[in-house]
Protein backbone atom coordinates (compact mmCIF):
# COMPACT_ATOMS: atom_id res chain seq x y z
CA UNK A 1 0.00 0.00 0.00
CA UNK A 2 1.03 3.51 -0.83
CA UNK A 3 2.08 5.71 1.97
CA UNK A 4 -0.83 8.72 1.03
CA UNK A 5 -3.23 5.38 0.91
CA UNK A 6 -5.48 4.18 3.42
CA UNK A 7 -7.57 0.93 3.71
CA UNK A 8 -11.20 0.54 5.43
CA UNK A 9 -11.86 -2.39 7.46
CA UNK A 10 -14.06 -3.72 4.24
CA UNK A 11 -11.23 -3.65 2.00
CA UNK A 12 -11.50 -0.49 -0.06
CA UNK A 13 -8.44 1.63 -0.34
CA UNK A 14 -8.90 5.06 -1.15
CA UNK A 15 -6.32 8.23 -1.14
CA UNK A 16 -5.99 10.38 1.58
CA UNK A 17 -7.16 14.03 1.11
CA UNK A 18 -6.42 17.38 2.39
CA UNK A 19 -9.55 18.76 1.52
CA UNK A 20 -12.75 19.52 3.59
CA UNK A 21 -15.03 16.68 3.63
CA UNK A 22 -18.00 18.44 1.56
CA UNK A 23 -15.13 19.21 -1.01
CA UNK A 24 -14.49 15.49 -1.84
CA UNK A 25 -15.31 14.14 -5.07
CA UNK A 26 -18.60 11.68 -4.81
CA UNK A 27 -17.69 9.47 -7.40
CA UNK A 28 -15.04 6.21 -6.78
CA UNK A 29 -15.30 3.40 -8.42
CA UNK A 30 -15.72 0.34 -5.82
CA UNK A 31 -16.54 3.36 -3.31
CA UNK A 32 -18.59 2.28 -0.42
CA UNK A 33 -21.83 5.39 -0.21
CA UNK A 34 -24.33 5.96 2.94
CA UNK A 35 -27.44 6.85 1.75
CA UNK A 36 -30.61 8.04 3.35
CA UNK A 37 -33.74 8.31 1.32
CA UNK A 38 -37.13 10.13 2.98
CA UNK A 39 -40.38 10.24 2.27
CA UNK A 40 -41.35 13.68 1.47
CA UNK A 41 -43.50 15.87 3.57
CA UNK A 42 -42.10 12.30 6.46
CA UNK A 43 -45.26 10.73 5.43
CA UNK A 44 -45.12 7.10 7.28
CA UNK A 45 -45.49 4.68 4.22
CA UNK A 46 -43.24 1.92 5.30
CA UNK A 47 -45.79 0.41 7.79
CA UNK A 48 -47.21 -2.38 6.72
CA UNK A 49 -44.83 -5.43 5.08
CA UNK A 50 -46.21 -4.85 1.77
CA UNK A 51 -44.47 -1.94 1.91
CA UNK A 52 -41.35 -3.04 3.39
CA UNK A 53 -40.99 -5.95 1.73
CA UNK A 54 -41.53 -4.05 -1.72
CA UNK A 55 -38.38 -1.54 -0.36
CA UNK A 56 -36.33 -4.05 0.74
CA UNK A 57 -36.82 -6.49 -1.94
CA UNK A 58 -35.68 -3.93 -4.49
CA UNK A 59 -32.13 -3.12 -2.42
CA UNK A 60 -31.87 -6.69 -2.72
CA UNK A 61 -31.92 -6.59 -6.40
CA UNK A 62 -30.35 -3.33 -6.87
CA UNK A 63 -27.51 -5.96 -5.51
CA UNK A 64 -28.09 -8.89 -7.84
CA UNK A 65 -28.67 -6.54 -10.84
CA UNK A 66 -26.73 -4.09 -10.71
CA UNK A 67 -23.77 -5.98 -8.68
CA UNK A 68 -23.21 -3.69 -5.83
CA UNK A 69 -22.80 -5.20 -2.25
CA UNK A 70 -25.66 -4.77 0.37
CA UNK A 71 -23.37 -4.11 3.64
CA UNK A 72 -26.32 -2.65 5.88
CA UNK A 73 -29.82 -1.11 5.57
CA UNK A 74 -32.52 -0.08 8.21
CA UNK A 75 -36.09 0.49 6.60
CA UNK A 76 -38.46 2.74 9.10
CA UNK A 77 -41.67 4.20 8.61
CA UNK A 78 -40.84 7.39 6.50
CA UNK A 79 -37.23 6.74 5.54
CA UNK A 80 -34.75 4.12 5.24
CA UNK A 81 -30.63 3.98 5.44
CA UNK A 82 -28.32 2.15 2.97
CA UNK A 83 -24.69 1.59 3.48
CA UNK A 84 -23.33 -0.38 0.01
CA UNK A 85 -20.30 -1.16 -1.96
CA UNK A 86 -20.10 -0.15 -5.52
CA UNK A 87 -18.02 -2.71 -8.09
CA UNK A 88 -14.89 -1.52 -9.30
CA UNK A 89 -16.28 -0.96 -12.88
CA UNK A 90 -18.93 1.78 -11.78
CA UNK A 91 -18.96 5.11 -9.74
CA UNK A 92 -22.04 6.60 -9.87
CA UNK A 93 -24.19 5.77 -6.67
CA UNK A 94 -27.00 7.98 -7.35
CA UNK A 95 -27.86 5.86 -10.60
CA UNK A 96 -28.34 2.75 -8.04
CA UNK A 97 -30.28 4.58 -5.21
CA UNK A 98 -32.25 6.49 -8.05
CA UNK A 99 -32.77 3.23 -9.82
CA UNK A 100 -34.27 2.03 -6.38
CA UNK A 101 -35.89 4.74 -5.63
CA UNK A 102 -37.70 5.55 -8.48
CA UNK A 103 -39.04 1.40 -9.02
CA UNK A 104 -40.61 1.93 -5.25
CA UNK A 105 -42.27 5.13 -6.22
CA UNK A 106 -44.25 3.37 -8.76
CA UNK A 107 -44.87 0.59 -6.99
CA UNK A 108 -45.89 2.40 -3.92
CA UNK A 109 -48.69 4.59 -6.19
CA UNK A 110 -49.89 1.40 -7.21
CA UNK A 111 -50.15 0.20 -3.84
CA UNK A 112 -51.68 3.25 -3.04
CA UNK A 113 -54.60 2.92 -5.12
CA UNK A 114 -55.59 -0.68 -4.55
CA UNK A 115 -55.70 0.17 -0.86
CA UNK A 116 -58.88 2.59 -2.08
CA UNK A 117 -60.19 0.56 -4.12
CA UNK A 118 -60.16 -2.51 -1.80
CA UNK A 119 -60.95 0.26 1.25
CA UNK A 120 -58.37 -1.40 3.61
CA UNK A 121 -54.85 -1.81 4.99
CA UNK A 122 -52.77 -3.42 7.61
CA UNK A 123 -50.52 -2.36 10.01
CA UNK A 124 -47.30 -4.35 10.46
CA UNK A 125 -47.52 -6.13 14.03
CA UNK A 126 -44.69 -4.38 15.25
CA UNK A 127 -46.49 -0.95 15.22
CA UNK A 128 -50.05 -1.14 15.61
CA UNK A 129 -49.89 -0.50 19.49
CA UNK A 130 -46.76 2.14 19.19
CA UNK A 131 -47.90 5.35 19.44
CA UNK A 132 -45.47 7.15 17.42
CA UNK A 133 -46.45 5.33 14.80
CA UNK A 134 -49.38 6.44 11.99
CA UNK A 135 -50.80 6.34 8.78
CA UNK A 136 -52.49 8.68 6.78
CA UNK A 137 -55.56 6.65 5.08
CA UNK A 138 -54.48 6.23 1.10
CA UNK A 139 -56.86 9.16 -0.39
CA UNK A 140 -55.00 11.50 1.98
CA UNK A 141 -51.42 9.76 0.59
CA UNK A 142 -51.99 9.57 -2.58
CA UNK A 143 -53.70 13.68 -2.12
CA UNK A 144 -50.34 14.33 -0.94
CA UNK A 145 -47.91 12.66 -3.52
CA UNK A 146 -49.68 14.34 -6.67
CA UNK A 147 -50.00 17.74 -4.87
CA UNK A 148 -46.43 18.03 -3.89
CA UNK A 149 -45.49 16.70 -7.41
CA UNK A 150 -46.50 20.62 -8.61
CA UNK A 151 -43.84 21.90 -6.52
CA UNK A 152 -41.15 20.75 -9.13
CA UNK A 153 -40.86 21.43 -12.85
CA UNK A 154 -40.30 18.47 -14.12
CA UNK A 155 -43.71 18.13 -14.89
CA UNK A 156 -43.53 14.33 -12.66
CA UNK A 157 -47.95 13.05 -11.79
CA UNK A 158 -46.48 12.57 -8.28
CA UNK A 159 -43.50 13.50 -5.94
CA UNK A 160 -42.85 10.90 -2.99
CA UNK A 161 -39.15 11.08 -2.18
CA UNK A 162 -37.68 14.13 -0.59
CA UNK A 163 -35.27 15.68 -3.69
CA UNK A 164 -31.38 15.59 -2.43
CA UNK A 165 -31.33 13.41 0.35
CA UNK A 166 -28.04 12.42 2.21
CA UNK A 167 -25.27 10.83 0.33
CA UNK A 168 -21.73 10.28 1.82
CA UNK A 169 -18.70 8.64 0.53
CA UNK A 170 -17.48 6.78 3.66
CA UNK A 171 -13.50 6.27 2.82
CA UNK A 172 -12.17 5.87 6.80
CA UNK A 173 -12.70 3.62 9.22
CA UNK A 174 -14.09 6.36 11.56
CA UNK A 175 -17.03 6.98 9.15
CA UNK A 176 -17.60 3.79 8.19
CA UNK A 177 -18.32 2.61 12.33
CA UNK A 178 -20.55 5.85 12.78
CA UNK A 179 -22.93 5.16 9.90
CA UNK A 180 -23.02 1.68 10.84
CA UNK A 181 -24.15 2.79 13.84
CA UNK A 182 -26.82 4.76 12.84
CA UNK A 183 -28.11 1.91 11.05
CA UNK A 184 -27.93 0.29 14.09
CA UNK A 185 -29.90 2.29 16.30
CA UNK A 186 -32.35 4.05 14.23
CA UNK A 187 -35.43 1.41 15.46
CA UNK A 188 -34.31 2.05 19.64
CA UNK A 189 -33.75 5.65 19.18
CA UNK A 190 -35.82 7.65 21.44
CA UNK A 191 -37.78 9.06 18.38
CA UNK A 192 -39.28 5.87 17.57
CA UNK A 193 -38.74 3.21 20.06
CA UNK A 194 -39.75 0.59 17.37
CA UNK A 195 -38.06 -2.45 19.55
CA UNK A 196 -35.71 -2.43 22.51
CA UNK A 197 -32.89 -4.45 20.77
CA UNK A 198 -31.82 -2.99 17.55
CA UNK A 199 -31.33 -6.80 16.39
CA UNK A 200 -35.08 -7.99 16.91
CA UNK A 201 -36.25 -5.54 14.76
CA UNK A 202 -37.19 -7.77 11.36
CA UNK A 203 -35.86 -5.30 8.79
CA UNK A 204 -32.37 -4.11 9.83
CA UNK A 205 -29.55 -6.16 7.75
CA UNK A 206 -25.51 -6.07 9.04
CA UNK A 207 -23.57 -8.40 6.45
CA UNK A 208 -21.16 -10.58 8.26
CA UNK A 209 -17.92 -8.90 7.38
CA UNK A 210 -19.25 -5.42 8.94
CA UNK A 211 -17.50 -4.40 12.08
CA UNK A 212 -19.08 -5.24 15.32
CA UNK A 213 -21.45 -7.68 13.31
CA UNK A 214 -24.08 -8.46 16.05
CA UNK A 215 -27.80 -8.58 14.18
CA UNK A 216 -29.68 -11.08 12.47
CA UNK A 217 -30.10 -10.89 8.26
CA UNK A 218 -33.58 -10.65 7.65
Amino acid sequence: MKKNEQKTNVGTVVPETTKKKYDRPLRQPGGIYFHAGVIIGRKNVFVTKEYMDLLANAIKLAELKRDVKNLAYVIMPNFFYWLFKLPQNQEDPMAIYGEVKKNVAGAIMSNLKLEIKNGSYQLFDLFKDNSRVGRSKPERLLWTFEEQAKNFENNKRFKIWTPKTGLCLVDNDETLQKKLNLIKNAAVSERWQLTTRSEDYPYLFVADEMPGKDVVSP
